[in-house]
């Protein structure tokens, strides 16, 4: 089926479904499908399971998550991004699977049903490393590719001459994410209108969801690799200006892989169109060391804190914070809120940390405003919740509820979270493109992203437990971790040149 697929795709694709817009676009709509499913299935779990196997679930989650991002920047460079990422999608309909037989045939005293539950959610943590990784790889290509296609557009508009190449990977990601929290807003929704009515789900809400994952998988196979993407830009046939490339010209090692081994060229139809991805030839000891060596940078050790941020504010914010503060109808509503300003963030930051003509015409110069201005956001969030912490501890009733003028305090912390979280992740990616070009550097450096990233959520959400760690101590270390990051990765900016 995917050979016919990859056959229909070559020969068939307008230009149109081949712009980079058009197919982070059509990236963004593979996670909105899977998530739709997997976020509100993560927001039940404790009203499913159990908060003892809910724990549990989601441990064996980010436990096999972070260890299988080490190995995933390797298989992403060896067998290509959409591989990757079906496989990835179908590891997250494990999870929907066992939770619907754990829901028909199980029960919190079946032992056999809460085991498959725990091992659904680590064949997920698998495949969520891939899926994540595969995505961090295609969306920086994309934006390279679409960086190379404006560059060569300016080239052959006189009227653009003087002009340099618009960065495109803050917008590009800002699409992507835009789309992806969509699926969270649906989450929220069916959340908000489904609670009480039916809190354990349905056999039927399950089989809906497995139809999303099914749906995002078959979505993979549609995304083309960044060789095939062209301009909408009408070219003039006397200068031969059509853009036709085989192979992707930001990957200085692809390159000459290409052009020493002619068996690793794609074949092409009669347009010029190649389907291939450009796939690593190097052992399984090269890609290993090749990734290791990124993990080991000077890049990546700083930028580390900030990455594990990026996973340990969440289980605070949504769980610790919003399970307390918010009725548990009223969570829904907030969780809206919260991806809403993730859209915002998300398409606001993208565009400013690409828009070069700013006065502010450097990335160096963007991504230092992007950094205040984070600090300036998440803290104030942050200085809400302590408010919220010292007045809970002489108050009997700190639920708020929809309806309650008093929810509207911290519902502003909801929204400030939900803006910076999307900068944030926005500004990172931004930045790894930055510091590296190669699609299979791209692979590694967002490989260690995620891994670290996992590993936060993972501590966020063993220490949720009072009896672990306070609700005021859990804000205090993700408040530290938060300003230890923030001012280490001002040591680690783009260079000075304006794009």
């Amino acid at each position: 089926m995917f050979t016919a697929i990859d056959k229909y795709l070559a020969k068939n694709t307008p230009l149109w479904y081949r712009t980079p817009v058009v197919q982070t676009s059509a990236l963004g709509l593979v996670f909105f499908w899977v998530f739709a499913a997997y976020t509100t299935v993560q927001f039940y779990s404790s009203s499913i399971y159990g908060s003892e196997l809910a724990a549990d679930c989601v441990s064996a989650v980010y436990l096999t998550f972070t260890v299988t991002c080490l190995v995933a920047p390797g298989i992403i460079n060896k067998f290509g991004c959409r591989v990757a990422m079906f496989t990835g999608v179908i590891c997250y309909g494990n999870l929907v699977l066992a939770s619907l037989i754990y829901f028909e045939y199980g029960g919190e005293g079946v032992r056999w049903a809460r085991c498959l539950v725990v091992a659904g959610g680590a064949v997920l943590g698998v495949g969520a490393s891939a899926l994540w990784t595969a995505q961090g790889r295609l969306i920086l290509q994309y934006a390279a590719r679409a960086e190379e296609l404006e560059h060569i557009k300016n080239q052959l508009d006189s009227k653009s001459s003087g002009n340099g190449t618009k960065g495109k990977a803050g917008t590009l990601m800002s699409i992507f994410w835009a789309i992806f929290q969509c699926s969270s807003l649906v989450g929220g929704s069916i959340s908000f209108i489904y609670y009480n009515k039916k809190p354990e789900g349905s056999t039927s809400l399950y089989i809906l969801f497995l139809g999303f994952i099914f749906i995002g998988a078959i979505f993979t196979q549609f995304l083309l690799p960044p060789s095939m993407l062209q301009s909408n830009y009408k070219v003039n046939e006397e200068h031969d200006l059509e853009i036709k490339s085989e192979r992707t010209p930001l990957s200085a090692d692809s390159i000459a892989q290409y052009d020493g081994d002619e068996s690793q060229m794609s074949e092409k139809n009669e347009n010029g169109a190649a389907m291939k991805e450009d796939l690593s030839t190097k052992s399984w000891y090269e890609e290993a060391k090749g990734t290791l060596q990124i993990f080991l940078t000077r890049e990546m050790m700083y930028l580390s804190p900030l990455f594990m941020y990026t996973g340990f504010n969440q289980p605070y914010q949504q769980a610790t914070f919003g399970n307390r503060f918010f009725t548990k109808r009223t969570i829904g509503a907030e969780l809206i809120v919260f991806h809403l300003m993730e859209i915002l963030g998300a398409i606001v930051v993208g565009r400013f940390l690409d828009n070069e003509k700013s006065k502010y015409d450097s990335q160096r110069k963007r991504a230092i405003i992007c950094l205040v201005s984070f600090v300036l956001i998440n803290g104030a969030g942050n200085v809400i919740a302590i408010f919220q912490e010292i007045s809970a501890k002489h108050s009997t009733s700190i639920a708020n509820d929809i309806s309650e003028m008093r929810a509207i305090v911290p519902s502003i912390a909801f929204a400030l979270w939900g803006f910076a979280d999307a900068q944030i992740q926005v500004y990172c990616y931004w930045l790894i493109g930055s510091f590296y070009s190669s699609g299979h550097d791209h692979s590694r450096a967002v490989g260690w992203y995620k891994c670290v990233q996992s590993l936060g959520t993972a501590i966020g959400f063993f220490l949720i437990p009072t009896q672990r760690l306070s609700e005021v101590a859990q804000l205090s270390v993700s408040s530290l971790l938060f300003l230890l990051g923030t001012a280490l990765s001002f040591t680690q900016l783009p260079s000075t040149t304006a794009l």
